[in-house]
């Protein structure tokens, strides 16, 4: 059976962790989660906040070539990011990058409000395709999808413009799925990689079957 977890009793684990192909960022102190990322994603996992806060995945993006945090990121928040990984520092209104960021080690989804001059900076930091739009209808775009380099799990009422802006520029084809218990916000619920995926505890068998499919581990 895939494993399932909670962290501080929320099946919301994507607003704790963010994670690549090599490392996971984790905002609490739970050996348990620690032990299962590292297990089932072979990671590592190192802890941080960011910007205060522990809710690692809402504020931070992430592939494998670096990090994208919010202006109100702290120094030493950054040097223990950077330890692992080089970090962007945007210079936006919106502190939440994990939040309006969906991507993988191709390109990026980004929030259609972001500027054209971040969007530029995203794209030359991580070496990758950067296109606005939404997920779903969502400009949350991060929070409205869980992508890997191998496949997507997204919101169930994404478009079909939407999917063609997602294969076009993450290069995957997106599956529609829900997560703990019929939850649109798939990204709030699924923390993977290539490697392997955790789910909130929630999740359903049907939904985690769904999980599986669209990111390729069946």
């Amino acid at each position: 059976m895939p494993e399932t977890l909670l962290i501080h009793g929320n099946p919301l684990i994507g607003l704790y962790v963010r994670v690549n192909e090599d490392v996971a960022f984790i905002g609490v102190r739970d050996e348990k989660a620690k032990r299962i990322i590292e297990s089932e994603l072979e990671v590592k996992v190192t802890r941080t906040t960011v910007a205060g806060s522990e809710l690692v995945g809402a504020m931070m993006a992430l592939n494998t070539s670096g990090a994208v945090v919010g202006r109100y990121v702290r120094e030493k928040e950054i040097d223990r990011i950077e330890r692992k990984i080089d970090v962007l520092v945007a210079d936006l209104n919106i502190n939440c990058m994990g939040n309006v960021i969906a991507l993988n080690d191709r390109g990026a989804v980004i929030h259609p409000d972001i500027d054209e001059s971040i969007a530029g900076e995203i794209k030359d930091f991580l070496g990758i395709d950067v296109a606005k739009g939404t997920i779903g209808g969502v400009k949350t775009v991060g929070m409205s999808s869980v992508v890997t380099n191998n496949g997507a799990l997204v919101n169930p009422n994404v478009t079909e413009w939407e999917i063609e802006r997602i294969i076009e520029t993450l290069g995957v084809e997106p599956v529609k799925g829900t997560v703990n218990f019929g939850s649109e916000m798939v990204g709030t619920g699924v923390v993977a990689n290539s490697k392997g995926y955790v789910a909130g505890r929630d999740t359903t068998g049907f939904e985690l079957g769904v999980i599986e499919e669209a990111l390729g581990f069946i």
